[in-house]
């Protein structure tokens, strides 16, 4: 039936059985070149920029109105039987004029918009964000060939970070969507009728909303939905090969070990490392390619790069929370060889999962199904049948022992930020030579503060009560987490006053033995050259002339950093894998890439290289579990409490 004039009925038209096309025009989130649906290599890495930075304003937006809608006293502008009836008939019922308080609430018409406005806007770019990014997630499950992370950690990492950002985004607002008394879905259903009712139409975006809404009802249940079925994460070909080095790098004897994250001497090698392997391979251990330049610059260079730390300790934190996320995202991929093994390893080092901020989820009981559910996610019967027990044997694991190993990782981390600060301090121009120490070092810290904050004070209730007494409540004791911020601000401070020198090493650099670098490795790929992929061969050609130019004043890198990034997408895409099995300079290319990317920050970017390698401003917003449990006690703390 026709709809009467003037007086449009709420949710006339079912969401749940409205399937839009795909429209191009949709996105004010891509460029036009890059239509929904379709990403080749090149266009995946500047759609995965853009999202990630979208995702990361999304959160930070969804933080902000979670905490808003739980404090927001909806009582003034809905009556109780008016937001009993927008919640009940959500999405298919209208709220008519007889019902008790509804004059009252029309009256309140630009109040009600102005209140619910921003949360409805943040709905629609969410839903159009979630669009993309599985559409993205899933050309790259389909486009990358194989998931190699030592070589390729920008591409790996990319991939799995926004896989990350997804599951943390629509977790964070099915928080708020979840349940009969969700609050998220009341000042929805109000904003779309008061909407009506003073703009005489729908809110731009609300078939998509409230389908948005119904489905992120069990967010979980939902993300699990559209990562088997439309994406498919390769989450087990990325991470489980790293589980020897995952074991070592978690040992809190490895960290303490002098010769980790030191400016001064080289990292040890990570067991099961292609690094570790190269070393026990060619003699000498280096496994560079050699050239016909002097040895002085060569073994500069070669030394430079042995100080680097292994990328997967740069990325710890983020790999445990991609291995967790990943495996609840897609729980399928456990029927991979290692898949269990890893999780429950990563499993042993937390009890809770950290979403963003203040919200969080425990895992294991994420994990805690049916076991006609396992069956479907575990393929071998008997691993089926083991999984529930190593899930509550992790736990407990997690429980009994997480909190000394973090304990003592930050007491480690402690000293090494002290003799970062003071080789900083002595020899400011080594900054740019040991940046990737500095990143990695203060990457682990945010992990470690971060860990601190989600864990202090948590007590799982399937733990039993007798273990909840027994924890030694001094291993969260914040005296180390006030010396990693200490430290941590100190180094920021000094890397944004060091900036022109920094970036004047950083260039010289880029466009000197870099350059060599890249030339002597492009010399050996003639052939390789020749096969691959046009656009690869054209970025490679370039990239030479962008780092020339990386010495002059006030370079702006921006272009190259893109371009290693397409480059980087392009050599990692299934029709190179060929190529990179047979060609060993086009192996030691992919981390060259990773290198110059990182180097670059330090030219154009300075601050925010350091901003989002200890970037903790989320957990600013939390009072209680940040900033007083960090700050309670400073006054008393001791220099001594602060070391190992």
């Amino acid at each position: 039936a026709a709809e009467p004039p003037g007086r449009p009925r709420f949710g006339w038209r079912s969401p749940l059985s409205y399937r839009a096309k795909p429209d191009p025009a949709r996105s004010h989130l891509l460029p036009p070149s890059m239509s929904i649906g379709h990403f080749d290599a090149s266009h995946s890495a500047e759609a995965l920029s853009i999202l990630e930075d979208e995702g990361q304003s999304l959160l930070g937006r969804a933080h902000k109105a979670r905490r808003e809608l739980v404090e927001f006293a909806f009582a003034p502008l809905l009556p109780d039987k008016v937001a009993r009836k927008l919640v009940e008939r959500f999405p298919e019922g209208a709220l008519r004029e007889g019902v008790v308080g509804f004059d009252s609430f029309a009256r309140s018409g630009e109040a009600v918009l102005g209140a619910f406005g921003d949360w409805y806007s943040l709905l629609v770019h969410a839903a159009e964000w979630r669009e993309l990014s599985l559409q993205l997630l899933a050309s790259l499950s389909r486009e990358l060939g194989a998931l190699n992370f030592e070589l390729s950690p920008l591409a790996v990492g990319g991939y799995l970070e926004l896989a990350c950002q997804h599951a943390r985004l629509f977790l964070l607002l099915g928080s708020v969507l979840a349940g009969p008394d969700s609050k998220g879905r009341l000042a929805a259903a109000a904003y779309c009728r008061m909407h009506q009712l003073v703009r005489l139409s729908e809110p731009p975006g609300w078939l998509d909303v409230s389908r948005f809404i119904v489905e992120f009802e069990r967010p979980l249940s939902r993300l699990q939905a559209d990562f088997t079925s439309r994406v498919r994460l390769r989450v087990a070909d990325a991470l489980v090969p790293l589980s020897p080095q995952l074991a070592a790098a978690s040992d809190p004897a490895y960290l303490r070990s002098e010769a980790v994250l030191s400016p001064l001497c080289p990292p040890p090698k990570l067991p099961g490392s292609a690094a570790a392997a190269a070393a026990a391979a060619v003699p000498g251990g280096s496994g560079s390619l050699r050239s016909g330049r002097p040895s002085e610059e060569r073994s500069s260079e070669e030394r430079d790069v042995a100080h680097e730390p292994p990328p997967l300790l740069a990325h710890l934190g983020r790999v445990r929370l991609w291995a967790v996320y990943g495996f609840l995202l897609c729980p399928e991929e456990l029927s991979q060889p290692g898949a269990v093994e890893l999780l429950v390893a990563v499993l042993r080092g937390m009890y809770v999962l950290p979403v963003y901020a203040d919200y969080s989820i425990l895992p294991h009981t994420e994990f805690e199904a049916e076991a006609k559910v396992v069956a479907r996610w575990i393929a071998k019967k008997e691993d089926a049948k083991r999984f529930p027990g190593l899930i509550r044997e992790s736990r407990l694991a997690a429980f009994r022992h997480a909190p000394a190993a973090r304990a003592s990782a930050r007491a480690s981390l402690c000293t090494k930020l002290s003799l970062l600060l003071s080789h900083a301090l002595d020899s400011p121009t080594s900054l740019a030579s040991r940046l990737p120490t500095l990143v990695a070092t203060l990457q682990l810290t945010r992990a470690e503060v971060e860990w601190w904050v989600s864990h202090a004070g948590a007590a799982p209730k399937e733990v039993p009560l007798r273990e909840r007494e027994a924890l030694d409540r001094s291993l969260f004791d914040p005296a180390t987490v006030q010396a990693l911020l200490r430290y941590a601000c100190l180094l920021r401070r000094l890397v944004l006053r060091e900036a022109p020198v920094v970036a004047s090493s950083a260039g010289t650099r880029l466009s000197v033995a870099r350059l060599h670098v890249l030339e002597e490795l492009l010399s050996q790929l003639p052939r390789e050259k020749a096969a691959l992929p046009p656009r690869a061969e054209l970025l490679l050609s370039e990239l030479p002339v962008h780092l020339a130019a990386a010495a002059a004043p006030d370079a702006q890198l921006q272009g190259l950093r893109l371009n290693v990034l397409r480059l980087v997408y392009e050599l990692s895409a299934a029709p190179c894998a060929a190529l990179l099995r047979r060609a060993e300079a086009l192996r030691q290319l992919l981390p060259e890439l990773h290198r110059l990317s990182l180097l670059s920050s330090a030219i154009d970017q300075p601050q925010r290289l350091v901003d989002e390698a200890c970037d903790l401003s989320p957990l600013f917003a939390s009072e209680a579990k940040f900033m007083q449990a960090v700050y309670a006690g400073a006054l008393s703390a001791r220099p001594s409490d602060c070391v190992a």
